[in-house]
């Protein structure tokens, strides 16, 4: 993801996991505060438009190569498509010609941050370094910057003790959020609830609630709390049902309010209501298929009408996928276990050998394939 930008994981979390895809990274930056003109390049790339932004950057880099903007959107491209060498160079290259621009100096942290993901213990801890060194530039060049703020919460959260890891630190960062931006403030805390394994549901509502009231036109705080709503350990579909509405008047082009709707009315069974969302996600965001791949998914879970699920992943097949959304790999092996409910063995097969051989470490396609020989 979506939100986009629903967990980032930073440097300190995939030091511990030892293992984190890129496609499982949210966006970083993916926010927009109101129906925004997705027409600009920024504007895209907020709104998590990552092909569209492809397609803009690459002529504006190849015209001006020395363009720190040009080198910084389409580094955000290539870190959002895993190009994580060309994403480093050109996030290097933007901060060289201006130093004194946040967004670019947490750009290269980004990226930093994600290479330590598959980099040695020794090229980790440096990586690492350096994410903290840019993450504390950009800051100090824009100590109002909320997404500087909160990536260090992340980091304080998941990093080991070793590496600088403090719980506390991240905390108190949630907390000065609410100064600096009370929606980040407020959903920040609750992510930090939702994390401590907080069971008082009234609480993490209330904070939820707080970030709507605090800025009522951001598209993503209505997406945050929708996707709360319409958690397995929540339920309340109805007001997930409502805030994911509310999202879709602030902005139709973006998928994952739709997402959030599929899987509602997946479980409901609900079939006109989703046939009718799911036209509606394609004709506002043709290059985001995701919300087919959630209906899809909620089927296969819950075992219900499974012919409609493979028709869903099918679909998903049809083009490749936006940036931080599920890879191919998935897609075919999600695909492959429909088909294998259906009684269509030698198809799910062929479903989940092409799951392995797009992503030759998929461990759970490798499992399902042992079940089949």
């Amino acid at each position: 993801m979506s939100t986009n930008r629903s967990v980032l994981l930073t440097w300190g979390a995939v030091l511990m996991s030892r293992r984190a895809p890129i496609a499982a990274l949210a966006c970083a930056l993916c926010i927009s505060t109101a129906a925004a003109d997705n027409s600009s390049p920024r504007a895209l790339a907020e709104a998590g438009h990552f092909k569209r932004l492809r397609v803009l950057s690459e002529p504006l880099l190849a015209a001006n190569p020395n363009d720190a903007e040009a080198a910084y959107l389409m580094s955000r491209v290539d870190l959002a498509f895993g190009n994580l060498e060309a994403a480093a160079s050109l996030a290097e290259k933007a901060v060289s010609m201006d130093d004194r621009n946040a967004a670019y100096h947490l750009q290269l942290a980004l990226v930093s941050g994600t290479m330590a993901s598959g980099a040695g213990i020794f090229r980790a801890m440096k990586l690492g370094g350096r994410y903290k060194a840019e993450m504390q530039r950009a800051i100090e060049l824009d100590d109002k910057h909320a997404d500087a703020r909160l990536e260090f919460m992340y980091f304080y959260w998941y990093a080991p003790l070793i590496a600088g890891g403090d719980k506390k630190k991240a905390r108190a960062l949630a907390n000065d959020t609410l100064h600096v931006d009370p929606a980040e403030g407020y959903l920040a805390q609750a992510w930090i609830a939702e994390r401590e394994n907080e069971q008082d549901t009234a609480k993490l509502e209330g904070l939820y609630q707080q970030a709507i009231l605090a800025n009522p036109r951001d598209y993503r705080v209505r997406v945050r709390v929708a996707g709360f709503y319409a958690s397995d350990s929540v339920r309340k579909y109805d007001q997930a049902i409502l805030q994911a509405r509310e999202a879709l008047k602030l902005d139709r082009g973006r998928s994952d309010a739709y997402t959030v709707l599929a899987k509602i009315y997946s479980v409901r069974q609900a079939w006109q209501e989703l046939d009718t969302l799911l036209r509606e996600a394609e004709r506002w965001n043709p290059d985001d298929l995701s919300p087919f791949y959630e209906a899809g998914r909620s089927l296969l879970q819950r075992n219900s009408d499974l012919l409609r699920a493979e028709s869903y992943f099918r679909k998903y097949l049809t083009q490749d996928p936006e940036a931080y959304k599920p890879d191919l790999a998935a897609a075919h092996r999600n695909l492959g276990l429909v088909l294998e409910k259906l009684g269509r063995k030698r198809e799910a097969v062929a479903e989940l050998e092409t799951a392995v051989r797009l992503s030759p470490n998929f461990e759970d396609a490798k499992k399902d394939l042992k079940r089949f020989r």
